[in-house]
């Protein structure tokens, strides 16, 4: 961020007020088990945790020339080279160096994190009990073949402007009754229980090339540091 402002600067263009830089947002297990909290359940259904304050915040650059520098659109602006990519790869390398450098799979700690919960999902323990949240919720009065099912369900429920969405009752009744189902059956617990199991396993099979992964982290993480040193 730091290293793409000073050069977004030396175009003259500085970025928005208000605006907040990126940070680590927490993560909506919801996604990965379905709806599991029951206060949640109750104020706002299956509304997606992220649009729940309606407040998505402001944009960092804002005009069609400044994005065009920004993202590398052009090759100069007022006659001043652009950088390769636009000042947002000048602070993509910065931090991450060029790419390809840093000789890691990008991908690898998704690719783990998804087949952890697909083979947890599918595992024997799992699957009766995700039955028996299906015949829950119908005999509850909705028919869903899996737990992720009803947010797509409600989303086509609230109207077109989803951060200003009202939850119905009815929306939060299945949401409720979900969450029941979910701790009647033992489902939820036993399903996490397989999620780590498989996680642990994993790490284990795939240890080396984590280990060289964690070291690419590091010298992002020294990187980045040096750069808010220097301000």
């Amino acid at each position: 961020m730091l290293v793409g402002d000073r050069c977004m600067r030396e175009f003259g263009f500085t970025p928005e007020p208000g605006w907040k830089p990126e940070g680590a947002v927490p993560r909506d297990i919801t996604a990965r088990y379905g709806l599991w909290d029951e206060a949640r359940a109750a104020d706002f259904g299956y509304l997606p945790a992220e649009v729940n304050d309606g407040n998505s915040g402001p944009i960092r650059f804002v005009g069609a020339d400044a994005n065009s520098v920004y993202f590398g659109q052009v090759e100069s602006y007022q006659g001043k080279p652009v950088p390769a990519g636009g000042c947002t790869n000048k602070e993509f390398e910065a931090v991450f160096g060029p790419k390809g450098s840093l000789q890691v799979d990008g991908h690898l700690q998704v690719n783990l994190d998804q087949e952890a919960i697909t083979r947890a999902t599918q595992d024997s323990r799992v699957v009766p009990l995700l039955a028996s949240w299906r015949a829950c919720m119908k005999s509850a009065g909705w028919d869903y073949k899996t737990p992720q099912e009803p947010f797509d369900h409600w989303s086509t429920r609230r109207g077109a402007d989803k951060t200003r969405a009202v939850v119905s009752d009815e929306e939060k009744r299945s949401a409720l009754a979900d969450v029941g189902c979910k701790k009647s059956t033992g489902l939820l617990g036993t399903w996490l229980a397989a999620d780590i199991a498989y996680q642990k396993v994993l790490v284990e099979r795939n240890a080396e090339q984590l280990r060289a992964y964690m070291k690419a982290l590091d010298t992002v993480a020294q990187r980045a540091n040096k750069i808010i040193a220097e301000g």
